[in-house]
């Protein structure tokens, strides 16, 4: 049986290897491991590839019967690991707090002490404008971050 420890070590190593970061592995009950890769400048089907190539390389797939895939967390998908807010900066993120209240904002940078800074939005009361405000959320009140797609 394939331990996640395990996947976890040699994926990481490679990811490390091609400058990029593992955002989460997964094994299902029937063996489907599911790898979810990042990197700062994107994920490329090659990037994927090697990864999965060098997993394959590690453990035997007819001693352990497992499939596997290594793919890109999606757009859509919440945040796992801090990479993942030091990739987005200067995107635009949702983030819902353990209070239940959202705070939509410009990523500006992960702090050493867990802490995010945010430029948001605020309007300026009497008129039809706003002004940016920064703040500061520690990880710790963050129930979710999510990037926010805009279509234009």
């Amino acid at each position: 049986m394939i331990l996640i420890d395990n996947i976890k070590e040699a994926a990481t190593k490679k990811a490390n290897e091609i400058n990029g970061f593992i955002v989460d592995v997964n094994i299902s009950t029937n063996n489907s491991i599911e790898v979810l890769f990042d990197k700062v400048n994107g994920v490329h089907i090659d990037d994927c590839l090697s990864i999965s190539k060098y997993i394959h390389s590690e453990f035997d797939r007819d001693v352990e019967d497992y499939s596997l895939t290594v793919c890109s967390p999606g757009l859509t998908n919440p945040f796992k690991v801090k990479e993942q807010y030091l990739k987005n900066k200067g995107k635009e993120v949702i983030i819902k707090k353990n209070d239940g209240k959202r705070i939509s904002g410009i990523l500006i940078d992960l702090l050493s002490n867990d802490n995010i800074i945010l430029d948001v939005k605020k309007k300026i009361k009497n008129t039809k404008n706003y002004s940016l405000q920064e703040i500061v959320v520690s990880l710790n009140e963050i129930q979710e971050t999510k990037l926010k797609i805009n279509f234009k």
